[in-house]
């Protein structure tokens, strides 16, 4: 799991650079690296255009800039606190077995990939999509509106729409499959940290909800079979939001509590492994 994480974080890094080396456009448009012939304009015609530029660095304030960086961050933050869960429930004598139930929780992040590069582009969701070998890319977006589209190497046609808020530095996802929805996540940044919720869809037709809180290094991950998607976020939700469900796994310092699938109650000191520091 720690793996994907890496891997996701190393794409990130390499889409950010992309975004760094040119002037982030819509996705009808290339970036420019410095090699066209356009005219400099003066510094006041440029303040004029220059809201019809995507931001690539942070704004003023330190909130996200557009929503691929707010997504970076989320991710982070989630990849910290899953890979700590995982390595509890590894290492502790007895749920080792347990620290399956997380796996799904981190395989979403592969179809949600397309999601770093809302806000940067076509080169920068080309770069994203073809180191995985995706073909056929195209990058679209609509205010704060966004949709990435792309052939996979079995001839499967992908889509995935996401709908910014970055008042409230919120971006909710949708994942189609040859049309039919496969995937919807959303977080939110919340006054401790982050809520979010995925609803993944499986193709025998079965349904998993994983419910996340995230505070720092402590947060809490939950998982419920569902048979609908679940009512949107308000960022109102507290730490323990996901306790909810009926499977659930939480860290705070170093104590470690749950419920497992199959009902156990957990409660115990996570002492991190060699691979979990």
């Amino acid at each position: 799991m720690k793996l994907v994480y890496q891997l996701t974080a190393i794409i990130l890094i390499m889409v950010l650079l992309v975004s760094c080396g040119g002037r982030a456009t819509t996705g009808d448009e290339t970036y420019d690296n410095g090699d066209s012939d356009e005219v400099v304009q003066p510094d006041e015609q440029q303040g004029d255009n220059s809201e019809g530029q995507q931001d690539v660095g942070s704004d003023v304030s330190g909130s996200p800039a557009n929503a691929a960086e707010s997504y970076g961050a989320y991710i982070e933050a989630k990849g910290e606190v899953v890979t700590t869960l995982t390595d509890a429930l590894a290492s502790n004598p007895g749920t080792e077995l347990d620290s399956i139930s997380l796996l799904g929780v981190v395989m979403v992040d592969m179809a949600l990939l397309p999601a770093s590069s809302f806000g940067l582009g076509q080169v920068a969701a080309s770069t994203t999509l073809g180191f995985l070998g995706a073909e056929d890319i195209e990058y679209s977006e609509n205010g704060n509106e966004y949709s990435v589209k792309y052939r996979g190497d079995e001839g499967e046609q992908f889509e995935l729409q996401g709908v910014y808020d970055k008042a409230a530095d919120a971006l909710k996802c949708t994942s189609l499959k040859d049309g039919k929805e496969s995937l919807i996540s959303e977080y939110r940044k919340t006054s401790f940290g982050y809520v979010a919720q995925i609803y993944s869809i499986n193709e025998d037709g079965s349904s998993y909800l994983y419910q996340l809180a995230i505070s720092g290094k402590d947060g809490a991950v939950g998982i419920s079979e569902a048979s609908a998607a679940p009512s949107a976020l308000t960022g109102s939700e507290t730490i323990d939001f996901p306790k909810q469900c009926t499977e659930w796994y939480a860290i705070k310092g170093d104590a470690f509590t749950g419920v497992t699938s199959d009902g156990r109650e957990l409660s115990f000191e996570y002492t991190p492994s060699e691979d979990g520091e």
